[in-house]
């Protein structure tokens, strides 16, 4: 039978688009470009055509594309199902593609990785000391504040924390050897480079589950005197740079939690994306609710409640949805759960052996993947090959 030799397929630019998912030689008039997927579908169809197959679950992940392809004829506006459907692509491909890289190609993967942790750092470096916009020419726009950290090779902090954290996730996951250093450089970036609220706050959740799963009470009574006291410092001394965000935020929901939402413009637009999506999952019985219909909805809904701010405010009824589940769930009903059951076997196979790390993964990813991730955000699909490669390989 004829076939195609995948190993004299080129993997650079796959591997580069796919860990520089912002980075575009062209401007396509969306933050995350599409070379990556088109890249992507093209070695899927390669591995088709050579018979190659891998865990059978996997292909569960192919079914909500299936199912927003049928959506797509359904759909008044063709943009933006298209960029959709491309999202639904991105599951569905990704960890099938990249656990072959994995299982074939490992040295290749782990260099990968190593050079983008080290491109990463140095490039918001060079942001950070130099000129805040060194490199911005490479990605379609750049959004920050004076308050708020750097954006390296993204678009926004927040993404370039979310890069770092997917990044770190990996490392650990694959258990690399000489990670540690690279690991450092992550933490450096999330805490100090992007100041990425989200993302430091998402450490603090991971810090939380692992207490909570540990259950070693002298490591809880130990962090929380230490923690305890730091909280003080924060909210009594001038110590921290007030120009901070995250500390900022910190104080705000120290001195006056119950306004925290209606006080702060982003976490006000964040929650919004998660609670109005899952309210019209509900609200519509789980059944699909399509694309191109949720600006509709939400500005029926934000004109019966005085929480979040719309009408030219915080919330803006002229975007997408930025919560990758609360996004699925609306646009496919029912049928989108079968992301977060996939993604939730693929945690356990990967800790089968490890109860306690299981529970934390568990709890972790799928809180993590509640918060503002687009669809087609790559790091989601690489994470989850490298808990498959894992499951397949326990000596690690």
């Amino acid at each position: 039978m004829f076939t195609i030799k995948i190993n004299t397929y080129k993997y650079f630019p796959l591997l580069l688009f796919s860990f520089f998912p912002y980075i575009t030689p062209y401007s396509f008039g969306t933050d995350i470009q599409p070379w990556s997927i088109l890249l992507v579908s093209l070695m899927t169809l390669l591995m088709l055509f050579n018979n190659i197959k891998i865990q059978s679950y996997i292909y569960y992940l192919w079914l909500p594309f299936l199912f927003s392809f049928m959506l797509f004829f359904l759909s008044p506006e063709t943009k933006s199902a298209v960029r959709s459907i491309l999202g639904y692509l991105t599951i569905g491909l990704v960890p099938y593609v990249f656990y072959y890289i994995l299982k074939n190609h490992y040295s290749l993967f782990e260099k990968f990785i190593k050079v983008s942790t080290v491109v990463y750092f140095f490039v918001g470096l060079a942001q950070l000391i130099i000129n805040e916009k060194f490199m911005l020419f490479a990605v379609n726009r750049m959004t920050s504040s004076e308050n708020r950290g750097i954006t390296s090779l993204s678009v926004e902090p927040t993404f370039y924390g979310m890069i770092c954290l997917f990044l770190l996730l990996i490392f650990i996951t694959l258990n690399i050897k000489n990670s540690k250093k690279y690991i450092y450089l992550l933490l450096i970036q999330i805490i100090f480079f992007s100041q990425s609220t989200m993302t430091i706050l998402l450490m603090i959740v991971y810090g939380f589950y692992y207490f909570l799963f540990k259950m070693n009470l002298k490591v809880v009574l130990t962090s929380f005197f230490f923690f305890a006291v730091t909280l003080t410092a924060i909210v009594n001394t001038d110590i921290i740079n007030q120009d901070i965000r995250f500390f900022n935020v910190l104080r705000m929901l120290i001195s006056n939690p119950s306004e925290i939402i209606s006080r702060d413009a982003s976490i006000n637009f964040r929650l919004a994306d998660i609670y109005f999506p899952i309210k019209g999952f509900i609200d519509n019985y789980m059944l699909p609710n399509g694309f191109n219909t949720y600006q509709t909805y939400l500005v029926s809904e934000l004109a019966q409640q005085s929480t979040f701010s719309g009408n030219g405010g915080w919330v803006t009824t002229s975007n997408r949805i930025s919560s990758f589940y609360s996004s699925i769930l609306f646009e496919l009903g029912v049928v989108g759960l079968i992301i977060p059951i996939i993604y939730s076997l693929i945690i356990l196979k990967a800790y089968r052996y490890q109860t306690r790390n299981a529970l934390i993964n568990l709890f972790f990813i799928n809180t993590m993947l509640i918060t503002a991730i687009p669809l087609s955000f790559t790091f989601v699909g690489i994470y989850m090959s490298s808990l498959i490669y894992r499951a397949n390989t326990q000596g690690l």
